[in-house]
């Protein structure tokens, strides 16, 4: 699901710069793009967590995958810092990406707890991870990301 993570953050990446006036877009968008990976740094066996072991390990320790690391409160809280330091362009690219991670794996059958640990509510969507549909929806948003970086830059 790591590519799918990506094409999805992109593709929100994207439809952010359309609506607002991003300074350095093309960073913007691959800072979002890079950080639509992160959430899974809670399991040591992702993309991430294989490169970053160091920092996966400790964190699968003390929480479970999908858990409070596949809620709203990290975004928020990185955003909150990197903002106080003046960092706020860092820390919106970096809540964009990591809620795009977060929108990904709730249309998945084992969903996500958005308000995780304060709630039990989960939210859960119907395809299953690495399933074929998983395989067209990440085709169909690489489409929409070809066409919609033609129409951002002009061609279209």
């Amino acid at each position: 699901m790591f590519k799918s993570h990506l094409a999805l953050g992109f593709f929100i990446g994207l439809i952010f710069i359309s609506y607002f006036n991003v300074p350095y877009p093309v960073l913007f968008i691959l800072l979002v793009t890079v950080f639509s990976g992160l959430p899974d740094i809670d399991h040591p066996k992702s993309k991430y967590g294989r490169k970053l072991w160091f920092i996966s390990i400790p964190i699968s320790w003390v929480s479970k995958h999908r858990g409070i690391f596949h809620s709203v409160y990290p975004p928020l809280l990185i955003f909150f810092v990197l903002s106080y330091f003046n960092y706020s362009y860092l820390g919106i690219a970096i809540a964009i990406g990591y809620i795009a991670h977060l929108i990904g794996d709730a249309v998945t059958k084992q969903g996500i707890n958005f308000l995780h640990p304060f709630s039990t509510f989960e939210i859960r969507g119907p395809m299953t991870t690495g399933a074929f549909l998983e395989t067209i929806v990440f085709f169909v948003i690489m489409g929409l990301n070809i066409f919609f970086t033609a129409r951002v830059i002009g061609l279209v």
